[in-house]
């Protein structure tokens, strides 16, 4: 419950100035005005919340799903919190919850406590606890946001992984070739040139063309990422830029068709979630939008709002923008007709999800085979350019032994 300081004149003439708390601004000047006190100023006081960051969101995750459990058991929400806290191993986990539990107990809405650490609770997050607490369906709100945050959460970390694994077997591989060019290639130069090894074949001509110019390529290679990498931090910063990059990554193949669906999914799963929470559809498209990661498809999104704020419905809107896949709208528009809008969009993302997955299936498919032929043709041409001089010295020498 919020708490004012205020100042106040009594009935007797007699000034005051004291803290209280109050559910509003109005309640507390009828609260103080049915004891014959006549408010003069009032303040709310910014509850002092500890400055908590860096817990992971898969601990945020399974409290959710433990706060829901111990509900459903008839567990109250303070005592919850409470025994949730004294078992965290982590300190900063410990001291958010024994916060949580110290304003719940002293009779603050879960959702309002929450707001005071946004960098550990999502602004959907509260918005659907919030709901559920007004529906008296707290519990049952808790469990479905946990299963779907867990969901894209799981599929962001499948992207990753498809990413990461090649980039870093990819990275290895180049530097042992590396290596090997700069270190092993230059001791057969010198050992052909002590033969006296006038003709080279093409590709060991390569080879060594190759080992001359590799770190002073390397060096370029290197600065150029380490200059695209700060190019592409400071666009992010601004607005503009964060368009630009956020449009290149739908245009790039079979990524941007990932990026889009992922980013479809949470659309359709946080909408539908705040929907069947109760939140009104204009507010819920609002905060359903900035959750999809992605700046093009969150711009189309606000748009779609507004259309629906002036009275269209939600698939026609979605429908009239081509940048959105028809089969939404249309299966939007089975849920409007049917009454079961929320069902239909979780349904959505669902399916947008498993789409997801295959395509980072077939993403890492393709990638796996395409490192291990340039790997292996890197080896090969290194292999065989060292190899057929020698091989053309010890037939000469054989020859010549006859």
């Amino acid at each position: 419950m919020p708490r004012y300081s205020y100042t106040a004149r009594a009935a007797n003439g007699e000034p005051i100035a004291s803290v209280a708390d109050a559910t509003s601004l109005p309640a507390l000047a009828a609260a103080l005005s049915a004891q014959g006190t006549a408010i003069q100023t009032a303040q709310a006081l910014q509850k002092q919340a500890p400055s908590i960051r860096g817990i992971p969101y898969f601990e945020v995750l399974a409290i959710y799903r433990q706060i829901a459990s111990s509900i459903e058991a008839g567990m109250p929400l303070a005592e919850t919190l409470g025994l949730l806290s004294r078992e965290s191993r982590s300190p900063k986990l410990r001291s958010l919850l024994h916060f949580l539990e110290r304003e719940v107990s002293e009779g603050a809405q879960l959702s309002e406590a929450m707001k005071l650490f946004p960098w550990v609770f999502p602004p959907v997050h509260i918005a659907v606890i919030r709901a559920g607490e007004e529906s008296e369906r707290l519990a049952a709100a808790i469990e479905e946001l946990a299963e779907q945050a867990e969901t894209f959460s799981n599929m962001s970390r499948r992207f990753a992984s498809a990413l990461v694994y090649p980039a870093v077997i990819g990275t290895f591989a180049l530097a042992l070739l590396n290596f090997s060019f700069a270190f092993i290639v230059p001791k057969f130069m010198g050992l052909f040139m002590d033969l006296g090894v006038r003709e080279l074949p093409p590709i060991t001509r390569f080879v060594f063309f190759v080992a001359t110019w590799i770190a002073p390529a390397t060096a370029l290679i290197i600065l150029a990422v380490l200059t695209l990498v700060f190019l592409i931090a400071l666009q992010r910063k601004a607005a503009s830029g964060r368009l630009l990059l956020d449009s290149w990554k739908l245009r790039l193949p079979l990524v941007g068709q990932i990026v889009e669906k992922s980013a479809l999914a949470r659309f359709a799963g946080t909408l539908g979630l705040l929907l069947d929470a109760g939140i009104e559809l204009p507010r819920a498209l609002d905060m359903a939008a900035e959750g999809t990661g992605n700046g093009t498809i969150e711009r189309i999104l606000n748009n779609v709002s507004i259309d629906v704020e002036r009275g269209r419905t939600l698939s026609e809107s979605i429908d009239s923008h081509q940048a959105m896949p028809p089969t939404m709208a249309w299966r939007i528009g089975v849920g409007e007709q049917s009454g079961a809008l929320a069902e239909s969009l979780i349904k959505i993302s669902k399916l947008y999800a498993r789409q997801v997955d295959s395509l980072v299936t077939s993403l890492a498919g393709f990638m796996e085979p395409m490192l291990i032929i340039f790997v292996g043709s890197g080896v090969f041409m290194l292999v065989l350019g060292m190899f057929l001089p020698l091989i053309a010295i010890i037939q000469n020498l054989s020859g010549g032994s006859m």
